[in-house]
């Protein structure tokens, strides 16, 4: 079987992270491009909890009754936000420019191209079965939710003696298979596909939008330094292979990118607060479902903004230096610690059993810390202008002292990384006991931390290089007309042309296509 054989199997794989979700999203009026950007997330977050009701009411796993259950859940979404807005209107939005459409229709595009190349180049032909170990879990799985007619989570790994299993990739495999008609391996590779190439670009794009706004190069960066790391999405259709973690962490940056817009700190438009949280309880649900590692790595990275907004709250009420005020930082202080000390409970209890969880470190603390400052974790090929531009962003953070939770949370990432990889004593047992101890795991979760500070380093550097520019336009008699001629509108388009080109070529090269030629081995059979 060929590629564009397979090829309506992918859309349609497409189609189905994306259309569910976007009937909610218009059903609680998300505006303008965040409806698209998080509609895989919603969509995740819906079956997944779909698939887990499902068999308490009798009711068989089935496109038809996801597609039922999707349009009750959007119409109790609908009803829910016109009382809502009734008594508190939505902000005025903010009207966004046409020409962000088609650069976020075509980045995507583009960006999809890219993975779908590198995963399809790992993959050999669209039927090829990964040779790993937890593939064969992994199959007989999606064929036990298409028979049995349950894909929920506590019911999945009955056939191998175990319970509760994350189902979410499970199922919407399931879905892909039923509708398409096509084989379970077919179908695997096209979900993953999808997976990689659509979903992971535009929750990064939800995301990177949040913490650094809405401008062309904020969105062109966002999909450029999607599709050229070599930690994710490939590391995950290598290692193990490791679906579930894959559709996880895709929808992570969605979840994240609301939870920042809930708590009041990001730069998108922000609906009434009950929308806002309803939609990231939806987010969070399917980060959860899909796998509840990712559900930890989730409250892990939060933490940084949290304190944030604790910090905040806490100056302002110290500023009116009232007896009402000190009631509330003591309150505030409270739901804090109360808040920390839960997490930390949570951490010790949510972890596999101790003989189940044995990698140890696999590098020196040295590397490690050389891994991450070049975005090249696991001895993958040094992604350097994701890291110059991850440098740069954070340094430009803490010049302005803005937004300096994103540092927090690249610290916890990070920290997560050296602990697992390079640090062989007691706190990583407790650190990373979620993730197994493996290193693999926790450099699939890096790039969700990097590329908000990489794009916000980009466009830092784009901005001041154009800045520089501008300056020597007049004296440009040196460089034969050059920059004077840039600057005009055929030598400015084709000046961006060349550059996207050459930026391209540097984050794809020998980076990605090194990881894809990787994980390919794990796809060879003896006839191939």
């Amino acid at each position: 079987m060929s590629w564009w054989q397979s090829l309506p199997v992918i859309i349609l794989a497409v189609l189905v992270f994306i259309v569910p979700g976007l009937i909610l999203s218009l059903a609680i009026r998300i505006r303008g491009i965040n409806a698209l950007l998080l509609a895989p997330a919603l969509t995740v977050g819906m079956a997944g909890f779909l698939a887990a009701i499902f068999p308490f009411a009798g009711v068989p796993w089935s496109p038809w009754t996801l597609l039922a259950g999707v349009i009750a859940i959007s119409a109790l979404a609908w009803a829910i936000r016109r009382v809502v807005v009734r008594r508190w209107p939505d902000p005025a939005a903010e009207p966004q420019r046409h020409s962000m459409y088609a650069v976020v229709g075509f980045g995507a595009l583009g960006s999809a191209l890219l993975i779908a190349l590198q995963m399809g180049t790992a993959m050999i032909v669209p039927d090829s079965i990964s040779q790993t170990y937890d593939n064969v879990f992994h199959l007989n799985a999606v064929r036990w939710a298409m028979d049995s007619g349950s894909a929920s989570p506590l019911n999945l790994g009955a056939f191998t003696g175990i319970s509760a299993y994350p189902a979410g990739w499970h199922g919407m495999v399931a879905i892909v298979c039923e509708l398409s008609g096509a084989t379970i391996p077919v179908a695997v590779n096209a979900t993953n596909i999808a997976i990689g190439a659509v979903v992971w670009p535009l929750g990064c794009l939800y995301l990177v939008q949040a913490v650094a706004g809405h401008r062309i190069s904020t969105a062109v960066y966002s999909f450029l330094f999607a599709a050229g790391f070599s930690a994710f999405p490939i590391l995950m259709i290598d290692w193990g292979v490791l679906y579930p973690n894959l559709l996880s962490i895709s929808v992570l940056p969605a979840a994240l990118g609301l939870a920042f817009t809930a708590l009041g700190l990001s730069r998108h438009h922000r609906q009434s607060s009950l929308i806002c949280w309803l939609s990231l309880g939806v987010a969070v649900a399917g980060v959860a479902l899909a796998h509840p590692s990712t559900f930890m790595a989730f409250l892990a990275f939060i933490v940084p903004a949290v304190v944030a907004v604790y910090v905040f709250r806490v100056r302002r009420e110290l500023s009116l230096r009232t007896a009402e005020s000190k009631r509330r930082i003591i309150a505030l202080s409270a739901m804090l610690l109360a808040g920390l000390v839960a997490l930390t409970v949570l951490w010790w209890f949510l972890r596999p059993p101790a003989g189940s969880a044995d990698w140890g470190t696999v590098e020196s603390p040295a590397q490690a810390v050389g891994e991450l400052l070049l975005s090249a974790p696991m001895g993958r090929p040094a992604a350097v202008v994701i890291g110059v531009c991850m440098i740069v962003g954070i340094w430009r953070l803490v010049v302005m002292k803005s937004r300096r939770w994103l540092i927090g949370m690249y610290a916890v990432a990070a920290t997560f990384f050296f602990l697992a990889a390079s640090f062989s004593y007691t706190p990583r047992w407790f650190v990373t006991g979620v993730w197994y101890f493996d290193s693999y795991r926790l450099a699939a979760l890096l790039p969700v931390a990097t590329i908000g500070p990489a794009v916000i380093g980009a466009v830092y550097l784009t901005d001041t290089l154009r800045r520089r520019v501008l300056r020597v336009r007049d004296a440009d008699v040196r460089f034969g007309g050059l920059l004077r001629w840039s600057s005009t509108g055929r030598g400015a388009t084709i000046m961006t042309a060349v550059s996207l080109v050459v930026l391209v070529l540097a984050t794809q090269l020998v980076i990605t296509t090194s990881a894809a030629k990787r994980a390919h081995w794990q796809y060879r059979s003896f006839e191939q």
